[in-house]
């Protein structure tokens, strides 16, 4: 199941953007059925320093690295069942529940969230 805490890596799609770590923020939307996600990128010097992962702090991190909350947005579940089973994309391990709240307070802190994102997280975290 696609929810809160879940990560996913993204392989290919049109038209081919670099491969990242995703990150599923919500738990689905009882209305919408829509779900939070958000990328994970290697810290660079113009990345957002909002939030920092070190090597370790998950099964994928190797280096340091930062969430792109400017990236942050709805994805519906079963779009992503459907890249899983496309071979588009693979579940990777889940967060802990200290780095999901972690991720999830830089949410609304970051200057580079888009509105639309923290109005809609607001209540559900």
């Amino acid at each position: 199941m696609i929810g809160a805490g879940r990560t996913l890596y993204l392989l290919a799609g049109p038209p081919h953007p670099p491969q990242h770590l995703w990150v599923v923020l919500t738990d689905p939307d009882p209305k919408t059925n829509h779900v939070v996600i958000v990328m994970i990128v290697t810290s660079r010097d113009h990345t957002d320093k909002t939030v920092t992962l070190t090597a370790g702090s998950h099964p994928f991190i190797i280096c340091e690295s930062n969430v792109d909350y400017r990236t942050a947005t709805l994805a519906l579940p079963k779009k992503l069942d459907a890249a899983i089973a496309k071979g588009r994309c693979r579940l990777e391990a889940d967060l802990s529940s200290a780095l999901l709240a972690s991720i999830r307070a830089g949410l609304r802190v970051s200057a580079r969230t888009p509105n639309y994102i923290v109005d809609h997280c607001t209540s559900r975290f």
